[in-house]
Order: structure tokens, then sequence, then C-alpha cells
């Protein structure tokens, strides 16, 4: 099994990487790749990923780049563009139910706290 992550929000990201790390699941672990548009400079936006979250450079795979369709308005476009990156951990499945286990534990709470019964 294996579990991808993908985001544009480098605080959501980090968020993500931190709760590896707490799960015991190194940055040396998972491999990250950027997708992006193949108007913006891709070369840039993988090193911006590797210095803003302290990513290592060998684990990048190639660059997914997205073809760009000119009728589309992007806002999503400039120097402050760096593409979506895609976390990617293998042979995840305790991780899986970890994570599965969280869930269900949040709704669990969430329930109990607007007084519903948890098990119908």
């Amino acid at each position: 099994m294996t579990i991808q992550f993908v985001n544009t929000d480098p605080g959501l990201l980090a968020v993500f990487l931190r709760f590896l790390e707490v799960c015991g699941v190194d940055r040396t672990v998972p491999t990250y790749r950027v997708s992006i548009h193949e108007s913006a400079d891709a070369e840039a936006a993988v090193r911006w990923w590797v210095g803003r979250l302290g990513l290592p450079a060998e684990r990048f795979r190639r660059t997914v780049l997205k073809r760009h369709n000119p009728t589309t308005v992007r806002r999503n476009t400039g120097d402050t563009y760096h593409g979506c990156l895609v976390i990617t951990v293998p042979r995840s499945r305790e991780l899986y139910w970890r994570i599965e286990g969280m869930i269900a534990e949040l709704f669990r709470i969430a329930d109990e706290a607007q007084g519903k019964d948890a098990d119908p």
C-alpha cells in the first residue's frame, strides 16, 4: 500500500511531514515529485520545495508537466507559483491503519460532542 499526499500549501505539507516524523517515517523514506504547468520553471520549483521544507533533493522524482490550456484563466502564475508537491510514502500499510484509526476517533469525538450516538 502507498500513501500519497498532494498539495500546494507549504504549511499543510509541513504539517504532513511532521506527522510522518511523529509516526517514525524519516524524510529520506518518501519520494517527492513536483507537478507543475509546463510554462513555469520546473527546476526552480524543485529547488524551492527542497529549500522550503528541508527535503532531500536526491529523493525527488521526475517532474510532471501539466499541459498549458490557453482557454483556462490561471491565477497560479509568476514567481510565487511552485506547483503541487506530491509526497509518496511506500510500504505504508501500517501508517494507513494509523491514519484510519485517528480519523475514526476524530469522528467519534465530533459525534459525541454533538450528542450523537457513535454506533447506530
